[in-house]
């Protein structure tokens, strides 16, 4: 039995497509967390900021004197970078021997017989427009309470920061029939309660392929799955965000009720430039009606600062926004230039210095208010899914609301895994909540 170490960066999506590799090896390989154990090595990439891109190339050197020691072991790229730079990282890498772009990843086995039997590096990074991803169900079965079943991929809005649309291709749905196999299998033969629905914009799902229906539809079709207790989605696109959504959001017990709705900035200036194709007080209004229709959603998002162009009075709107919308928790990061993006070529670069400073004020003022968000929750009761034991401490649970905050508590017995209980929480801290039992929740 050979067996493959596969290091992921990036997006929920990346730990997906990881998992569909690793289920197309079986049973011929079986995974490892150990790479000098290894007969194969894949990192799997992550091109949309500058960062990620950066610790690919450092893990790649790292595995240099691993191959050396190991002729035979075998050392594959995959995702975003792989996608983005192709014959470029074995010129630079010359002990690379796979590349697979974001749509060639699907053909991992041919990949390894055809650099087995050629002798040399082989490279795979073809875009086909008319691309459609195979239902890959897992050929041996675990237990988990938490699943990922991306259910689009690509993406066609080309927000002028962001490489996406180049990397991953344009944007294509999967069939819903597809996707309910997909989740039913998940249900029945690994024990999933819960599902994350995957795409670059969730909400534009099914509008390219009449004949599927719409992201709502979708959602109350999943619903209907028998033992499925929850249903999550990542990313939301505000542009596509529409009153049936939100009522579906508010009304589907098994939706959860949280929305990940990316703004990136408050500024409208900023905002037009960025091609985001909505302004600041169309996103206001959209969540001032999620919040009419379902008072308990929670709401996260991304932010980025120095975007091209952003002054400080562009800025200062963003940290507007944070007050009057109040999420519970924003992921914020420095523009970077992308290769493709159009934004590599506008004028007015933010120095790196103001950048970090305006990122540091962004941390401090979301800091702030997820704590007076955290504190709202102590001696109210919450429904938990129990994900488990926790990492902290053995002898408590953990898992998550329906907003999606982790809770910590503890219980009269610890084989709850998988099931909904009620918890009083008692106390908050920076990133989660703790608590105690009540009672199974029914």
């Amino acid at each position: 039995m050979k067996k493959v170490y596969i290091r992921t960066f990036g997006c929920q999506m990346n730990e997906k497509d990881s998992e569909i590799v690793l289920s197309l090896l079986q049973p011929d390989f079986v995974p490892t967390e150990e790479p000098e154990s290894a007969d194969l090595i894949l990192i799997n990439t992550c091109s949309v900021r500058e960062k990620p891109q950066h610790k690919l190339y450092s893990e790649i050197g790292r595995f240099k004197e691993l191959k050396k020691k190991k002729p035979e072991l075998l050392i594959g790229v995959m995702g975003c970078v792989a996608q983005q730079e192709g014959e470029r990282i074995v010129e630079r890498y010359p002990y690379v021997d796979i590349v697979l772009g974001t749509q060639a990843f699907y053909q991992i086995r041919q990949a390894i017989e055809r650099r087995l039997k050629e002798g040399k590096p082989f490279v795979w990074t073809e875009l086909k427009p008319d691309f459609k991803p195979p239902l890959v169900l897992g050929s041996k079965k675990l237990r988990r309470v938490k699943a990922f079943v991306n259910i689009m991929q690509g993406c066609d809005n080309f927000c002028t920061y962001c490489i996406v649309p180049y990397v991953r291709g344009r944007e294509v749905s999967r069939p819903p029939e597809d996707i309910l196999r997909e989740v039913e299998y998940l249900v029945k033969e690994e024990g999933v309660k819960e599902v994350a629905l995957l795409g670059q914009n969730v909400n534009s799902y099914g509008l390219k392929e009449k004949s599927y229906g719409d992201f709502a539809d979708l959602l109350e079709r999943v619903s209907q799955i028998d033992g499925l207790l929850r249903i999550r989605f990542t990313t939301s696109h505000p542009k596509d965000l529409t009153e049936r959504l939100m009522r579906v959001i508010a009304e589907n017990p098994k939706v959860c009720k949280h929305i990940h709705l990316p703004l990136q900035a408050g500024s409208n200036k900023i905002l037009k430039l960025m091609n985001r194709k909505y302004t600041r007080e169309e996103y206001l209004a959209k969540v001032e009606r999620l919040r009419e229709l379902c008072p308990e959603i929670a709401i996260t998002s991304d932010i980025i600062v120095g975007f091209p162009g952003e002054t400080e009075k562009d800025f200062l709107q963003t940290l507007e926004m944070l007050e009057r919308v109040r999420f519970h928790e924003v992921f914020s990061f420095k523009y970077s230039d992308r290769p493709f993006a159009a934004a590599t070529n506008f004028q007015g670069k933010v120095p790196e210095e103001v950048k970090e400073e305006r990122l540091k004020r962004v941390h401090e003022a979301q800091a702030k208010i997820t704590a007076e968000v955290y504190h709202s929750y102590v001696g109210k009761e919450v429904e938990v899914l129990v994900e488990g034991r926790s990492e902290r401490d053995e002898n408590q649970l953990t898992g998550r609301t329906t907003t999606n905050v982790i809770v910590n508590f503890t219980a009269p017995r610890l084989d709850l895994e998988g099931e909904l209980v009620k918890v009083l929480i008692e106390s908050a801290g920076k990133h989660s909540l703790k608590g105690k039992y009540l009672s199974p929740s029914f």
